[in-house]
């Protein structure tokens, strides 16, 4: 593989699934492309692996998309819940 093609993907969030799914969705309708890392992992009883790997799910984005997905969670971090 040319040093071209190969595409560095970065760590841009983690938590438990279901945050890590909710932020892959959040990103991916902005037209970022994600990826889930030890999504299978945080499924098997926590007991058996130890604390360290509880509920752990990390989301990689490519490096050309890692400021703008930071900035997209951030703000959604931030913003208010909204009233009804």
């Amino acid at each position: 593989m040319s040093e071209q093609n190969k595409i560095t993907q970065t760590e841009v969030f983690s938590g438990e699934f279901w945050q890590v799914s909710l932020m892959k969705q959040l990103l991916e309708e902005h037209g970022i492309y994600a990826v889930m890392s030890n999504e299978f992992m945080s499924i098997i009883e926590p007991a058996a692996l130890g604390s360290a790997y509880i509920n752990r799910v990390s989301l990689m984005v490519s490096q050309e998309n890692y400021e703008l997905a930071l900035s997209l969670i951030e703000e959604y971090n931030n913003s208010s819940p909204l009233e009804e």
